[in-house]
């Protein structure tokens, strides 16, 4: 999504979720600007949302995220009704 990403990742549930996030965000952002894939400043958004899954939702976790698209002009189409 042009706005958003959508990561699925397994963790060491040892690991604290505040922490894993700052470290994508992190070391994402220095590669980002470290490449130049950026003509703008680049920084990630304040917040996050995250959730959590069983073994057994691995199939439709992975579904749902690579159907964001679909998922996405779905919503906007409702909206300008």
């Amino acid at each position: 999504m042009p706005d958003h990403i959508h990561i699925f990742i397994g963790y060491n549930l040892n690991q604290l979720i505040p922490n894993l996030v700052e470290q994508i965000k992190t070391s994402s952002n220095k590669w980002i600007k470290d490449n130049r894939l950026s003509k703008f400043q680049f920084s990630w958004q304040k917040g996050y949302g995250c959730f959590t899954h069983s073994n057994s939702q691995i199939d439709s976790v992975v579904k749902y995220i690579l159907n964001q698209e679909q998922h996405h002009k779905k919503i906007h189409s409702r909206r300008n009704i």
